[in-house]
């Protein structure tokens, strides 16, 4: 008598990524476990279901852009371009190597499908609004049929604590800037310990004052998740942020 096992392949997909986040991390004896794992749900959803890309051409200028602003959870984008092709497991086993396309913190120009050399907090928030002005003027000028596309950006606590961050979404928000969308993992954990020991500001409040859609989900949540970047795609008059 044969059984048949029903197998949930996205999350066997993102239980494989967490042993190759933990296995970079641990083979290197350096790096960070507890951001990449905490925005994974998120981001291999974005991957999989919604991040336009042409897998033959890293450079296709119409492509969705992904920042990872949290630049410290360079293991987590890492595993996704492996998933698409872009790296290797090779790749992941120089992680944090000198010489390697998988340095500790992502590097513009060197590893394909990195938008952004980011690792400072807060400056990949800033970059990802000046890629959405970017898309927004040339979307205008050129027409839609040549230009459009959505970039994303995942930011951690630390991210929106600095000055650079506030000041990048106040400027999206005034100049409403469809077509971004932030993912703001807020787990309340960083380096030092919860965020409730340095830090009490409201940051849905922030970004409320800012003139941004906001929208909360359980970041573990895939469905919630789909829903989420799904409404904020279609929110083009104003940016939006999944908190």
């Amino acid at each position: 008598m044969s059984t048949t096992m029903a197998i949930d392949i996205d999350q066997f997909a993102i239980n494989t990524a967490k042993g190759l986040i933990m296995d970079m991390v641990r083979n290197a004896d350096s790096g960070h476990t507890g951001g990449p794992l905490s925005s994974l749900d998120f981001t291999y959803t974005l991957f999989k279901e919604f991040l336009k890309f042409d897998p033959d051409d890293p450079e296709w200028k119409d492509r969705d852009r992904f920042v990872l602003s949290a630049g410290h959870e360079s293991a987590l984008i890492y595993t996704m371009l492996t998933y698409i092709g872009w790296l290797d497991i090779e790749d992941l086993k120089k992680f944090r190597q000198l010489g390697s396309r998988t340095p500790g913190h992502p590097e513009q120009g060197l590893t394909p499908g990195v938008e952004a050399t980011t690792g400072p907090l807060g400056q990949g928030v800033g970059n990802a609004v000046g890629m959405a002005v970017a898309e927004c003027i040339l979307r205008n000028y050129f027409g839609e049929d040549v230009v459009n596309h959505y970039t994303y950006c995942l930011h951690s606590d630390g991210d929106i604590q600095e000055p650079v961050a506030q000041g990048a979404i106040a400027l999206a928000g005034h100049w409403r800037i469809g077509k971004l969308i932030n993912y703001y993992d807020a787990n309340d954990a960083q380096i030092s310990g919860r965020v409730s020991r340095s830090d009490s500001t409201d940051y849905v409040k922030l970004y409320q004052a800012s003139d941004w859609h906001v929208q909360e989900v359980d970041g573990h949540d895939r469905e919630a998740i789909r829903d989420a970047i799904r409404h904020a795609q279609m929110e083009i008059e104003r940016p939006s942020v999944i908190i």
